[in-house]
């Protein structure tokens, strides 16, 4: 991909990097120059238009259920995990990162929860591992008939990882689950940490970070010059063997990588088809792609890193890259469809180890296989939500503790197929009609899709809004199979930002681990007519008058049919403080009063909802 330098520079603040030296995070510059994407991008049919995203919401057209819960709200950290299976006879299996207590979470393991076709299990924060574990994966082998769930271990007070957890339990729903370690190494070593898998008939592959998850890293490893690097694995079913362990890709080489990171990469697999997608902040993305179940590989760097082994000390301009949020999904024909978020940083200092990096990017990019590299493209962002021409970043939008690592606005892809071809992706991003107290931007989970194999997509769906305000959903994936509905899981906090123990002191859990399925007729055959418009085609809402108010104002509004209103006041903790509805309120423009003489003096946010749709402003009471 091309690669566009600017040397424009902003104030610094500090921010941590797992796996990574010191990454210090520039200041917003400005909001439009944020979003101004310079990229080539491809051809007009294949260009998601401009970069001005608008969407629409999904009103009350899905189902969501808590199904777990955690103390521990680090999902990943980068790349988001397979967390959702469902089968064949309508049954689903899900997992994710839980733990019962606080920091240093002790009891921290994999959680587990099934749905029987009816309803499901108890929600629980209990771990099925015997010991400390974390950061799923989950799978099902047909051939086995196996629910799959493999976890990393790092003991408890000491840091240091000893290879993978290996649970196997017989049946989709109910049975008992058998653990065993593998992927352990001698005891000089570390094991491996943050697995990613995928399974494919006889076929499970794993493939990790070969690395020690404490901070000084002590046990360091080192293959073929690479620092920690990332490595693959190959485990047969009917042979009860390991026929690759712990292996360098062909063509991941020093000379391109000079160390491995955690969570940075994605893996899918069907047939003999396998994909492995790696990036990261200051590395290549780079496509691994075999079609003989893993014995030879093709490698293609999609958007190369302009210093090869990036070292922390050559780098002078800005560049673009990928924020280390980046997903691989395999189409039904085996074909590779990449997605991932855009980043930029700068290294201002080549005499430490540190670099720049801007948080501000809005843009997920897609590339499929059989695409020149140069025709990479955005596809979705975080959308202007109220049609108001700009993006309302509210002004700690960025701080440090409102961030998740070094993601950017938009980031952590996450795409399945279903059985006719359809692509549906979603992705977390910063959501203009919720903001919290203390100036932030609360995060949603939004969909886009495909129903030409990735040559264009639709408009912006956002899937959590109607979930209600002051709740943060994020570390959202996809179960891999359709069937009428798309299914996910994410995690729903009313904490901002990511990694409370540390982060965010202040915020304590539990969190809640949730699953929701959208009917795909709604998302894209328009079996819902709302479904087909944007807000502003409904209705468009001013601000109110007078504002700042002592009692009475007024909320101009334009209706484009009669439409029944309904007004919602709330504080900014998303306390509802006044309701008041406006029924068969008349096509055309219109003035809805409230009385608001009982609330206390500060800062109100208040809804304008219409059709499914609803539209967010903010009010000042004197």
């Amino acid at each position: 991909m091309k690669k566009i330098y600017t040397v424009a520079l902003c104030a610094l603040s500090s921010v941590a990097f797992a796996q990574k030296p010191l990454i210090t995070s520039g200041s917003n510059v400005t909001r439009q120059a944020e979003r101004t994407h310079d990229l080539t991008l491809p051809s007009p049919a294949r260009t998601a238009g401009s970069s001005q995203f608008s969407s629409k919401s999904l009103g009350k057209k899905a189902f969501a259920t808590k199904i777990g819960e955690t103390m521990n709200d680090q999902q990943t950290n980068a790349s988001i995990y397979r967390r959702l299976i469902l089968h064949s006879d309508g049954k689903l299996s899900a997992t994710w990162t839980t733990s019962a207590d606080a920091a240093p979470y002790a009891t921290r393991g994999a959680g587990f929860n099934s749905f029987d076709g009816t309803t499901w299990g108890p929600v629980s924060s209990t771990r099925i591992e015997p010991e400390r574990c974390g950061f799923p994966s989950i799978e099902y082998s047909p051939n086995t008939n196996e629910v799959i769930v493999m976890s990393h271990i790092v003991k408890a007070g000491t840091g240091n990882a000893g290879g993978l957890r290996f649970n196997r339990k017989t049946g989709t729903t109910g049975g008992t689950w058998n653990s065993s370690v593998v992927l352990d190494t001698v005891e000089s070593l570390p094991g491996v940490l943050w697995p990613r898998t995928a399974v494919s008939g006889d076929n499970l592959y794993v493939f990790a970070s070969y690395t020690d998850s404490s901070a000084n890293q002590p046990g360091r490893v080192v293959m073929d010059g690479i620092r920690t690097p990332q490595v693959f694995s190959h485990y047969k079913f009917s042979t009860n063997t390991w026929v690759a362990k712990n292996i360098l890709l062909p063509g991941y080489e020093k000379d391109r990588v000079y160390s491995g990171g955690g969570d940075n990469y994605s893996i899918d697999a069907k047939g003999d088809n396998v994909a492995v997608l790696i990036g990261g902040l200051t590395d290549d993305l780079a496509l691994w792609k075999s079609t003989d179940a893993g014995l030879t590989w093709t490698k293609t760097i999609i958007d190369s890193f302009p210093v090869g082994a990036y070292d922390y000390k050559t780098l002078v301009d800005t560049t673009y890259t990928n924020d280390g949020g980046v997903n691989v999904v395999l189409d039904n024909n085996g074909k590779a469809h990449c997605f991932w978020g855009k980043a930029r940083v700068l290294d201002a200092n080549i005499d430490d180890n540190s670099i720049t990096y801007y948080p501000g990017q809005n843009a997920i990019l897609y590339w499929q296989e059989g695409w020149d590299v140069s025709e990479a493209t955005e596809i979705a962002g975080m959308p202007d939500e109220n049609n108001n021409g700009d993006l309302d970043l509210a002004s700690a939008w960025n701080d440090a503790g409102a961030r998740y690592g070094n993601h950017s606005i938009a980031t952590m892809p996450y795409a399945t197929v279903s059985s006719n071809g359809v692509i549906y992706l979603i992705f977390s991003a910063l959501t203009e009609d919720d903001i919290s107290a203390d100036s932030k931007n609360y995060r949603d989970v939004y969909m886009v899709h495909s129903k030409d194999g990735g040559n264009t997509w639709s408009g912006i769906l956002n899937c959590t809004s109607f979930l209600g305000f002051n709740q943060e959903q994020i570390f959202a994936s996809l179960a891999k199979d359709v069937d009428g509905y798309v299914h996910m899981t994410f995690l729903q906090k009313s904490s901002i930002g990511r990694y409370d123990a540390t982060n965010n002191p202040g915020a304590v859990g539990p969190y809640d681990v949730v699953y929701m399925k959208i009917d795909t007729a709604s998302i894209h055959n328009g079996s819902i007519t709302s479904l087909n418009k944007f807000n502003n085609e409904l209705f468009t809402v001013g601000q109110n008058y007078p504002n700042p108010l002592n009692d009475f104002t007024t909320i101009p509004v334009n209706f484009k049919q009669n439409s029944d209103v309904v007004v919602r006041v709330m504080d900014l903790n998303g306390k509802e403080v006044m309701v008041k509805e406006f029924t068969n309120t008349p096509a055309g423009a219109s003035q809805l009063e409230l009385n608001l003489s009982n609330l206390n003096t500060g800062v109100y946010l208040y809804s304008v909802e219409a059709e499914g749709f609803k539209t967010t402003r903010r009010l000042m009471v004197n």
